[in-house]
């Protein structure tokens, strides 16, 4: 009897989230594209503006990642806000991780002025 207690124990450990508790970034997409558009609308660009505004956005969008209730997921948000000034941007990441539990959304809001490009990096917790 005691064997099987130990292994009943051993089962409730896991490596790997429920099908249901894997982090879907087509659902985070649309929680960072919502979250842009309605911080983003109407904002004029400036270098101290766009300094509050990478804060205030990457703090908003962790709270409403955490109220996914995604169990051992650990968040990093990384937030671009620059001036449009004609020339290009390219914004890049590398990341080593877990291909099977970890995982990224993304975004980016254009304005007339200025863009943002918003990046959300899961990554599960064993």
């Amino acid at each position: 009897m005691a064997g099987a207690a130990v292994a009943d124990q051993s089962a409730t450990f896991q490596i790997r989230p429920d099908l249901k508790d894997k982090f879907r970034s087509s659902l985070v997409r649309e929680v960072i594209h919502s979250t842009l558009v309605e911080q983003l609308t109407g904002f004029v660009y400036s270098a101290e503006a766009g300094e509050e505004m990478t804060k205030s956005l990457s703090d908003l969008l962790r709270s409403k990642l955490l109220e996914l209730n995604l169990p051992r997921y650990k968040y990093v948000v990384n937030i671009v806000i620059g001036e449009q000034r004609g020339e290009g941007v390219k914004v890049g990441a590398r990341c080593l991780w877990d291909a099977d539990t970890d995982n990224y959304a993304s975004d980016v809001f254009l304005a007339e002025t200025f863009f943002c490009s918003a990046a959300v990096f899961a990554v599960y917790f064993y």
